[in-house]
């Protein structure tokens, strides 16, 4: 089972992995920005969950959606929780497809890296683990 974006814009997927037990990915939003998700399985108490999702993350939860089928063999009816960097402190990256110049220019505003996003997946990860009790030994 798979993240639906990534079925429907594969050639948006910019990097994945898994950390601490859960699948995470990073990908583009067609406007110059990154945005992460991480999956958890079924049981999870982010499972189902809404915007009230308590997770400390880049400008908090602001996606939600059930496992699409694909090629992977996963146990059905996972979720994806993600988030996005397209705030009012984030700049789009002129390297990302489908960049848009947005003329904005607070002086406090930056792009979001690669580097920073999987970051955060992975701190998004080891929440995931830590709401069941699941001890995170691995580094970021």
């Amino acid at each position: 089972m798979c993240l639906p974006l990534k079925i429907n814009r594969p050639h948006h997927v910019l990097s994945e992995g898994e950390h601490v037990g859960f699948e995470w990915v990073t990908m583009h939003n067609g406007m110059g920005n990154r945005c992460g998700y991480v999956r958890v399985p079924k049981g999870h108490p982010w499972h189902g969950a809404d915007y009230d999702l308590n997770a400390d993350v880049h400008g908090g939860i602001s996606y939600y959606d059930h496992d699409t089928p694909c090629d992977k063999p996963r146990e059905d009816d996972a979720y994806w929780v993600g988030f996005d960097t397209a705030h009012y402190d984030d700049l789009p990256d002129p390297d990302l497809p489908g960049y848009r110049d947005s003329g904005f220019r607070d002086p406090s505003a930056r792009i979001r890296t690669q580097t920073y996003v999987e970051g955060e997946c992975k701190r998004l990860c080891e929440q995931a683990a830590k709401a069941v009790g699941w001890e995170t030994h691995e580094p970021m």
